[in-house]
């Protein structure tokens, strides 16, 4: 297959000086791109079905000489990268013409340089549950690079459409990965390469046409009933005692597992009239959270300080805290223990607080305030899906007051 070199202009596109320029199209093997090479005309000077400059006077020889220079220089590039062996597509035809080089770097050479650069900001811009992320997603593209083209490396300037394509499709047949999932891996795949752009190695966005869109995934989150009797409950074990009491204060307060993990003395305070605050960074948008708490999280931060680490429990500075994944076990028995038939996260007490918010009818822009969301917007997709809950109620009150009429 050769390549197809084609000159043309845009008569919509005019510089200042009321020229056009002069581009170059690259076409090879369904692969496309386009530059200006520096010559501007005018319309009329452009014949279009020569691909050359009209005319003989000195600038339209010396364009014309141009042209035939670039595609000369151009084909001789193809010969040179079709002789090597090595992969190549338009872009790297591009990259040689303009740069006079080929910037040979790989994927796993720019994913191995954002890792190193995430680890360096590791506790200030980035957290170990993000870099572990983008690890998993860059161990992903390895495995599948074997897999799809047997070969230990990939070069940035061979990622296509095709590539993104394949790759969505067999995670999901190779790790059944949800549709969620697969959007995750590319957006973390897609920073890679836009931090690659921004350091010259890449000239363009190879997935431009593609697109994936998230699944929207069910609201859980528990009733003020359920919560009541979370409370209510006394467990034998202290263990999950400990545990529940965790739970609880977040759904009193709307901190998420990290941010009790991060809450320390000074960030809670009694102020006028008895009030209690707390004031903290918020863990995953880094903005300064100042929130007035509610008697009964107070209450629970209280009580939480007297209990005593239990065997093998790090010591923790302020809330007696366990492992993520330990909570989590922990709540399933608490969910199994009290009857509630809902998969107990650390996230669903956050969830649960946003619930109790709005039912107890605060604003919702004062319920984005007290959870520290990021922009109103979140704040309502949660919202859209409790309010059918409070629909359902509004209008059962109304047939039983129909009913009296």
């Amino acid at each position: 297959m050769s390549v197809n070199l084609n000159f043309w202009v845009r008569p919509s596109q005019k510089t200042s000086n009321g020229k056009t320029p002069v581009y170059l199209n690259i076409s090879y093997n369904g692969v496309n791109c386009q530059y200006s090479i520096g010559v501007e005309i005018t319309i009329s000077q452009w014949d279009k079905k020569a691909q050359r400059i009209k005319g003989k006077s000195d600038e339209a020889n010396l364009g014309n000489a141009k042209l035939v220079a670039i595609r000369t220089r151009a084909m001789n590039i193809f010969n040179e990268l079709l002789m090597s062996g090595e992969p190549f597509n338009a872009h790297t035809i591009k990259d040689k013409l303009v740069h006079g080089m080929v910037r040979e770097i790989t994927v796993q050479h720019a994913f191995e340089e954002f890792l190193a650069y995430m680890q360096k900001l590791k506790g200030k811009e980035y957290c170990q549950p993000t870099i572990f992320k983008y690890k998993n997603t860059f161990d992903r593209v390895n495995e599948f690079i074997h897999y799809q083209y047997k070969r230990e490396y990939l070069y940035l300037y061979e990622l296509d459409y095709s590539f993104i394509t394949n790759f969505s499709a067999w995670l999901k047949s190779k790790y059944d990965n949800s549709n969620n999932t697969v959007y995750k891996h590319y957006q973390r795949l897609s920073k890679v390469i836009h931090v690659s752009m921004n350091k010259g190695y890449l000239n363009h966005f190879p997935f431009g046409q593609f697109s994936i869109r998230q699944d929207k995934p069910n609201l859980v989150y528990l009733t003020v009933e359920e919560i009541k009797r979370i409370e209510e409950k006394e467990f034998s074990s202290p263990r999950l005692e400990q545990v529940k009491k965790i739970f609880l204060l977040s759904c009193y307060c709307g901190l998420s597992f990290k941010e009790l993990e991060n809450l320390r003395k000074e960030h809670v305070f009694t102020g006028e009239d008895d009030i209690h605050w707390l004031t903290m960074v918020r863990q995953k948008t880094k903005k300064q959270l100042r929130i007035v708490l509610l008697p009964q999280a107070y209450q629970l931060i209280e009580e939480l300080q007297h209990l005593k680490p239990t065997n093998k429990q790090k010591p923790s500075p302020f809330l007696p805290m366990l492992s993520n994944q330990k909570y989590n076990s922990y709540l399933k028995e608490i969910a199994d223990q009290c009857g509630i038939g809902k998969t107990l996260s650390s996230h669903v007490g956050r969830k649960s607080f946003c619930n109790l918010a709005l039912r107890m009818g605060l604003p919702i822009d004062m319920v984005s305030k007290l959870l520290g969301h990021s922009s109103l917007s979140v704040t309502m997709a949660h919202y859209n899906a409790i309010s059918e809950e409070r629909m359902v109620e509004d209008m059962k009150r109304l047939n039983e007051k129909l009913n009296c009429i």
